[in-house]
C-alpha cells in the first residue's frame, strides 16, 4: 500500500530515501501523516506541587535528562512521558501528557523539553505566572523558544543562494529546505517557508514576500487551564510545526514573563541533514492548513 511504502521511506536513516517521500503528492503525503500509528508511551510522575503541573516528553524515564529536567521544574509535579523509536511523535506524547496533567486540576501546565538546564529558579516562572490572565505564557527568548519566525514565499534566486551557503556553512537547514523547496514545492503546494528570523538577518529583506510573522513559543511554554480542551498540539505534525502552528492561533491570547531557561540544541532530533528531509514534510502540512484546502 502506498502509505505503508510512505512509513518505510520516512523511517529510513538515508536521507535519499527519506527524499523519496516528496515524489508522492501532498494529499497522499498529508493523509499519511494523518494515519501514522501512536507509538507506545510509558508514564512517569514525580510528585509535587500540583497548581503548575510540567509535562515533560522524553525518550529515557531513567535517563540523565529526565532527572536533570525534573530537578529543574522541582517542587513542581512533573509528568514524564516516554516515548522513542521510528514512531516518535512529539504532539502525542505532549497531549498524553497534558491529559494526564488535567487529572491534578493545575491551574497553569508546563510543556518543556528534556534538554533543558537551570537558570533562573522555579519562584520566578511562579511570580510570572501569579499576576498573568493570558492563555499562553512564554519564557524570556532564546535561540530555542520564545523567538520571531517568518513565513515567506521565497524568490527563486534566494532559493538558489540559500542552498549554496547552506552547502559552504553546512548548515543543512538552509541546504536541505531550499533544495526540497526548489525540487518539489510548487508540486507539492509550499507556498511560504517558516524560517528563524535571527538566521536569516538582513537578508530577510530580499527573501521574498513575508506572508506572516510571529514570535514562537518554541520548546517550552505555559498553558492557561481554560485553553485546554482535547488536544492542544496537532498530532499530524511529525516533531516539527506544531508549536509554530499553536503560537499563530494563540498569538492574541499569550505574554512573554521574565524568566530564564536554557536547553541544548538538537538534543533529541539531531541537527544533520536526515532531521531536515524529515521535517520538510511539515512544510507541506503547515502550507496545506494556511494556503489551500486539503481533500
Amino acid at each position: 500500500m502506498e502509505l505503508d511504502r510512505l512509513e518505510r521511506l520516512f523511517s529510513s536513516e538515508d536521507p535519499r530515501e527519506v527524499e523519496k517521500v516528496y515524489s508522492f503528492d501532498r494529499d497522499t503525503i498529508v493523509k499519511w501523516m494523518k494515519e501514522r500509528p501512536s507509538p507506545e508511551f510509558r508514564v512517569k510522575e514525580v510528585e509535587g506541587d500540583e497548581e503548575v503541573v510540567v509535562v515533560i516528553p522524553t525518550a529515557d524515564l531513567k535517563g540523565d535528562k529526565a532527572r536533570e529536567a525534573s530537578s529543574v521544574f522541582s517542587p513542581l509535579h512533573v509528568v514524564l512521558v516516554e516515548s522513542k523509536g521510528p514512531l516518535f511523535n512529539y504532539s502525542k506524547s505532549v497531549n498524553l501528557g497534558i491529559m494526564k496533567a488535567m487529572e491534578r486540576s493545575p491551574k497553569w501546565v508546563v510543556v518543556s523539553n528534556d534538554d533543558v538546564h537551570g537558570r533562573d529558579n522555579v519562584s520566578k516562572l511562579l511570580d510570572g505566572l501569579s499576576t498573568s490572565t493570558k492563555g499562553m505564557v512564554m519564557a524570556s527568548p532564546s535561540f530555542y523558544h520564545t523567538y520571531k519566525v517568518s513565513l515567506i514565499e521565497m524568490k527563486p534566486y534566494f532559493l538558489k543562494g540559500m542552498n549554496l551557503i547552506g552547502k559552504i556553512g553546512r548548515l543543512p537547514p538552509a541546504e536541505v529546505y531550499s533544495y526540497l523547496a526548489m525540487r518539489y514545492g510548487g508540486r507539492l503546494g509550499v507556498k511560504t517557508l517558516t524560517v528563524i528570523d535571527s538566521m536569516l538577518g538582513p537578508m530577510k529583506r530580499i527573501a521574498g514576500e513575508v506572508k506572516d510573522s510571529l514570535v514562537n513559543a518554541g520548546s517550552f511554554m505555559v498553558l492557561n487551564r481554560r485553553v485546554i480542551n482535547g488536544n492542544v498540539l496537532d498530532e499530524t505534525f511529525v516533531n516539527g510545526y506544531e508549536d509554530v502552528y499553536l503560537s499563530m492561533k494563540m498569538r492574541d491570547d499569550c505574554e512573554v514573563i521574565d524568566f530564564k531557561i536554557d536547553e541544548e540544541r538538537g538534543a533529541s532530533l539531531g541537527f544533520g541533514k536526515l532531521r531536515f528531509f524529515k521535517s520538510f514534510v511539515n512544510e507541506v502540512y503547515l502550507n496545506s492548513l494556511l494556503w489551500t484546502k486539503t481533500s
